[in-house]
């Protein structure tokens, strides 16, 4: 089961991923996975940090100032480094682990980044996956070929915190 929070870019998907993984800890749901946190100077994204759930502990993962030989998507680049431990953490989760991916994204759409990792371990039948994909690429990201079930959460709709947590628990909302 493919769980997709999706939403403009800077909408609030990170955010409210957060509350969720907040929750689902609170439930002793077995997580694994990352979140994208941005980092401002000046009040402008200048990158991302990669939050290891597990770990409770960030990295430098993707900045707009990178080396030449750095993967690339539009203005940013991924930090090696960061991009092969974003990879390990996708595969070291349990089978049962509920895994959380923030975001997948063009280069991911593309074959790239994440991609290698994710098309492993996302399509198991018996993997449960929370994956924020940018409404922009949705489309193309729903009709790649997979045989898991999908249910799509739109951060614009305003019950998508309790639907989200009630899928993901398997509960009614009236029971959150």
């Amino acid at each position: 089961m493919i769980f997709i929070l999706t939403g403009p870019v800077h909408s609030g998907k990170t955010t409210l991923l957060e509350r969720v993984v907040h929750e689902l800890k609170k439930e002793k749901v077995d997580l694994d996975g990352f979140l994208s946190e941005a980092v401002l100077e000046k009040q402008e994204v200048i990158g991302y940090d990669l939050f290891d759930i597990k770990k409770e502990e960030s990295i430098p993962f993707i900045r707009k100032e990178g080396e030449r030989d750095w993967q690339r998507v539009g203005r940013f680049s991924f930090i090696p480094q960061s991009l092969a431990r974003a990879k390990e953490i996708i595969f070291r989760g349990k089978e049962d682990a509920l895994l959380i991916v923030d975001e997948v994204g063009p280069l991911e759409l593309g074959g790239r980044g994440l991609w290698p990792a994710l098309e492993e371990v996302i399509f198991r039948p018996s993997k449960r996956s929370v994956l924020v994909v940018r409404e922009n690429i949705l489309e193309d990201f729903l009709a790649l070929p997979n045989k898991s079930e999908v249910k799509v959460f739109n951060i614009e709709d305003k019950e998508v915190f309790p639907d989200i947590l009630s899928a993901i628990l398997g509960v009614s909302r009236s029971l959150l």
